[in-house]
C-alpha cells in the first residue's frame, strides 16, 4: 500500500518538505517515495509551556490547648530522729607510777691549786685560781723583742717575694706561700704590740740581698728560717705572758716548716 504525503498539510505546519524527505529516506530506505499523506510526529510540549498548577492552600493555624497547671503536692514531713544518749565513758583508774630512786650525789674531787704561781689578785669566787696576765701591763718586758721579731717577719716576707719572682712552677708557688706566712706573722705580732702599748710600730726594713744563683739564694733563706725558729723558741721560753708564749711557739713551728720546704726543693734540684 502506498502512502501519500499531504504536502499542503506540511506547508501549513511550517515543516520543510525537502528536510522531511531526507529524514524519510534514512528511516524508510526501501520506500524512497515519500507518501503524500506522511506527517511528522507532533513534538511534546516542553515543561516550560505546561499549564501552571493551582497554588497550595495555606493550612489554617491550629491553637493547641493550654497545658493544665500541675497541682502542688505537699510532701509528708520528715519525722524527727529520736535523741540517742550515749553511754558515759567510764573513768580511767588512776595508775601510780613507780617512784624514781634518788640519784646518789657524787662529790667531785677538788681542783688542786696551781703550784708555783706568783702572788696576784685572785678571781672572785675562785680564790685557788690566780689570774694570769695576757697582753697587758705585765707583758711590757716583751716590747723590744716584739719589735725585733716584727722587723724579721717583714724582712722574711720581702725575701719570699723576691724568691717567688726569680723562680717558676712549684718553687714559685712555695715561695709565695712563705712570703704570705711572714706577712701574717707580722700582723699578729703588730696586734700583740698594740694591745700591750696602745701604739703602732712600723719597722724600717732594707730589702735583703740574695745571691744571683737560685740554689744559693734558697740556701741563704734556709739558714734564715732556722734562725727565725730559734729566736721565736727563745722568746717563748723567756716570756711570762701565756698569749705571747703561744704566739711565739706557732711562729717557731712555721720557721721549721719553711726550712723543710726549702730543703725539699733543693733535693729535687740536685
Amino acid at each position: 500500500m502506498e502512502l501519500k504525503v499531504d504536502r499542503p498539510a506540511l506547508a501549513g505546519q511550517d515543516i520543510d518538505p525537502n528536510t522531511f524527505q531526507r529524514v524519510w529516506n534514512r528511516v524508510m530506505p526501501e520506500q524512497t517515495t515519500l507518501p503524500d499523506n506522511a506527517v511528522p510526529a507532533v513534538p511534546t510540549v516542553p515543561p516550560a509551556t505546561q499549564p501552571e498548577l493551582p497554588p497550595v492552600p495555606e493550612c489554617p493555624a491550629q491553637e493547641l490547648p493550654p497545658v493544665p497547671d500541675c497541682p502542688a503536692q505537699e510532701l509528708p514531713p520528715v519525722p524527727d530522729c529520736p535523741v540517742q544518749e550515749l553511754p558515759p565513758v567510764p573513768d580511767c583508774p588512776a595508775q601510780e607510777l613507780p617512784s624514781v630512786p634518788d640519784c646518789p650525789v657524787q662529790e667531785l674531787p677538788p681542783v688542786p691549786d696551781c703550784p708555783g704561781c706568783p702572788s696576784r689578785p685572785s678571781v672572785p669566787g675562785c680564790p685557788s685560781c690566780p689570774t694570769r696576765p695576757c697582753l697587758g701591763e705585765a707583758a711590757k718586758g716583751d716590747v723590744d723583742r716584739l719589735r725585733e721579731l716584727m722587723t724579721l717577719a717583714k724582712t722574711g716576707a720581702m725575701a719570699g717575694r723576691a724568691l717567688a719572682r726569680r723562680s717558676n712552677g712549684p718553687t714559685a708557688k712555695a715561695m709565695s706561700v712563705l712570703a704570705q706566712d711572714h706577712r701574717s706573722a707580722f700582723r699578729r705580732l703588730s696586734a700583740a704590740y698594740f694591745l700591750i702599748t696602745g701604739k703602732r710600730y712600723t719597722p724600717q726594713c732594707v730589702a735583703p740581698v740574695l745571691p744571683a744563683s737560685l740554689p744559693l739564694a734558697l740556701r741563704q733563706q734556709f739558714v734564715w728560717e732556722q734562725q727565725w725558729e730559734l729566736k721565736n723558741n727563745q722568746a717563748a721560753q723567756d716570756t711570762a705572758d701565756p698569749c705571747l708564749r703561744a704566739l711565739y711557739q706557732e711562729l717557731a713551728q712555721e720557721g721549721a716548716y719553711h726550712a723543710g720546704v726549702i730543703r725539699s726543693i733543693l733535693e729535687q734540684m740536685g
